[in-house]
């Protein structure tokens, strides 16, 4: 029951409702200024910088999933308080709605529509997908492409192709090695490594554009567990004035818990 709940929990976690604005592809191309001599810390500091100002975002798109050999395509509705909240809604064929979910900073609640299940379980249960998922929201800042290096690692830092690579240990003896895009102050790649060495993960972000002021990708792909999970955003809005967080725990669904 853990690897389909985990499909499903891909599903909520990267994917509410409501129009949202369409995307102007005009984000900065070509080399930043300053390259190759910029400093880890004024890489990090940039990267943050630039992301602070986005603290809730409305997401449509269409989503697929293969994991384990079998591929799944849906379309979603995210609306995120980061650091705070998200929900989701995930349409199949038709608009038909399979499921609902909730995010918080902590726990993940999932309706699932089709089959009358409602999975409840610890944020952490996504680690599978995205290592640190539980951490500050990672999971879903890596499904918007709003990742921020770690300001208190001891990033060893090369520079190549227009990019900066910062790669270091984390606390719990894994590592974490971060592309950089310094003509947008984005996180275009992670690769995550376990403990022992051994690749865990890899999220990608791509196709820049400019929404309501502020930089995001169009296309994001995490890797992690036996399950690739691509989005490709259709529409986005940044700071929008309306946002609304809607979710209602389901009467009658069998309760799947998962740790």
């Amino acid at each position: 029951m853990l690897r389909p709940a985990l499909a499903a929990l891909g599903l909520l976690l990267i994917a509410g409702c409501g129009p949202t604005g369409p995307l102007v592809r005009d984000a900065p191309e070509g080399p930043a200024a300053g390259y190759p001599n910029h400093s880890v810390g004024t890489i990090v500091e940039s990267v943050a910088a630039s992301v602070a100002p986005i603290l809730s975002v409305a997401a449509d798109g269409d989503v697929r999933i293969d994991q384990d050999g079998s591929d799944q395509s849906a379309t979603f509705s995210l609306r995120t308080r980061l650091g705070d909240s998200t929900t989701v809604v995930v349409r199949g064929p038709l608009g038909i709605t399979a499921g609902r979910g909730l995010v918080t900073a902590d726990s993940v609640f999932l309706a699932n529509a089709l089959q009358d299940e409602l999975v409840i379980g610890p944020l952490s249960a996504a680690d599978a997908i995205v290592p640190g998922a539980s951490r500050d929201g990672r999971v879903v800042r890596a499904a918007l492409g709003l990742l921020v290096p770690e300001a208190d690692v001891a990033w060893s830092l090369t520079a190549q192709d227009g990019t900066y690579q910062l790669t270091g240990r984390l606390s719990d003896a894994s590592s974490r090695a971060y592309t950089v895009d310094p003509s947008v102050w984005r996180v275009v790649r992670v690769v995550e490594f376990g403990p022992d060495g051994r690749q865990v993960g890899v999220q990608t972000a791509e196709a820049f554009d400019t929404v309501d002021g502020a930089v995001l990708p169009r296309r994001i792909r995490l890797e992690g567990a036996g399950t690739v999970v691509e989005l490709e955003h259709r529409r986005l809005a940044v700071n929008p004035p309306d946002l609304r967080l809607r979710f209602s725990r389901p009467e009658g669904y069998q309760v799947i818990e998962i740790r």
